[in-house]
């Protein structure tokens, strides 16, 4: 008799923890009981949603039985005056997960391998090895990804790189210099997958510049999203840049209709209210800070962060202090995931709910 087909699973999957999303408030609502929640767990924007998508949503029942447009053509229009290049170079996603999981499925295989910095965003290393592609990782130097050293891990069959920047769950991040400097020893026979998903976070003047790199690199995708800075993260829409060859390899792979019409219209509203992108920008950063030095002041070890959370940790076991804070109505997530068992991240909420969180974390060490 033939064996079960989960004999026939790709090889990777047996030992493959799946992602795991900040605790919903009605889920904590439910276990505990908390009169009032705070969820700083999913480096959403406090903010919200962008109003102007907020505003043409209201206006979109009546074309809810057409199928969008499967091409994107206006988002991408948007975003091709937003970033400067043709919309040839952009490809539209279900989230910059799916632009990263497309590019894994055109070039991955258990064949390959891929390589990543160690504690660096769970996605990468789960869709590389149900590809059934090795993954090779690379230890960080202070909590930031050493690029530096990225090109003596490299083996034949690696295909692709994924650089997180700033990278997710530390925050840190690498500067123009250290990137190009990696991207002069990697072979053009290899994918770099620049992801910014807290691109609009960072305030160091000597970051990323996309244009340049676009320029200058054709092995190349650099993603980015509508769910952090733009606020509609339950719409999932994100974006790809790169060049025009490689996009149309992309493009080969991608799902028809893969992002719905009310997302690209909300996205296309969200990339043109700089209004809302300011005062988000202005939020994270004076928030950051305070939080960042009311941390240090009660003994925390943060990590310098220029993402829109905080990844820490103190004289406590984090998964109970973060069972604790969850029963006060605090959702912040635990770090084992990312081999990080000692840390906990916040995101960074308002000021009345980062005073929350201070206010519960303080009474409980």
């Amino acid at each position: 008799m033939s064996n079960s087909i989960l004999t026939f699973a790709n090889k990777g999957l047996e030992d493959l923890h799946p992602y795991e999303p900040g605790r919903p408030i009605e889920d904590v609502i439910a276990e505990y009981g908390p009169k009032k929640v705070v969820k700083l767990a999913s480096n959403e924007n406090p903010l919200g949603a962008s109003p102007k998508a907020k505003e043409v949503l209201n206006l979109l029942s009546n074309d809810l039985h057409l199928y969008p447009d499967g091409d994107a053509k206006e988002l991408k229009d948007s975003i091709g005056e937003l970033e400067k290049v043709h919309s040839s170079q952009i490809i539209i996603g279900n989230g910059s997960n799916e632009i990263i999981e497309i590019a894994a499925r055109a070039f991955l295989n258990n064949n390959t391998s891929a390589l990543m910095s160690k504690h660096a965003f769970a996605v990468y290393k789960i869709i590389s090895q149900s590809c059934g592609s090795k993954v090779i990782e690379v230890p960080m130097l202070n909590w930031s990804h050493d690029l530096g050293s990225f090109k003596d891990y490299l083996s034949e069959n690696t295909r692709i790189i994924f650089v997180a920047n700033p990278n997710n769950p530390t925050g840190t991040f690498n500067s123009q210099y250290e990137f190009k400097s990696m991207m002069q020893e990697i072979p053009s026979s290899v994918l770099v997958v620049l992801d910014l998903a807290y691109f609009e976070y960072v305030e160091s003047v000597d970051y990323i510049n996309v244009q340049e790199l676009l320029n200058e690199y054709n092995n190349i995708l650099i993603t980015k999203t509508f769910s952090k800075i733009h606020g509609i993260a339950s719409l999932r829409v994100g974006y790809g840049l790169c060049s025009e060859e490689l996009c149309s390899v992309l493009n080969k792979v991608r799902q028809p209709f893969n992002v719905n019409f009310i997302a690209q219209k909300a996205a296309i509203a969200a990339i043109h209210d700089e209004d809302h992108i300011q005062k988000s920008k202005e939020l994270n950063s004076s928030e950051r800070q305070r939080v960042n030095f009311a941390l240090k002041s009660i003994g925390m070890d943060c990590i310098d962060s220029q993402g829109n959370f905080i990844t820490f940790k103190g004289a406590f076991d984090a998964q109970d202090i973060f069972i604790r804070l969850m029963k006060r109505g605090v959702i912040v997530r635990p770090m084992a995931l990312y081999d990080m068992p000692e840390y906990i991240r916040m995101t960074i909420g308002t000021k009345e709910e980062n005073d929350y969180f201070l206010d519960n974390i303080g009474e409980l060490l």
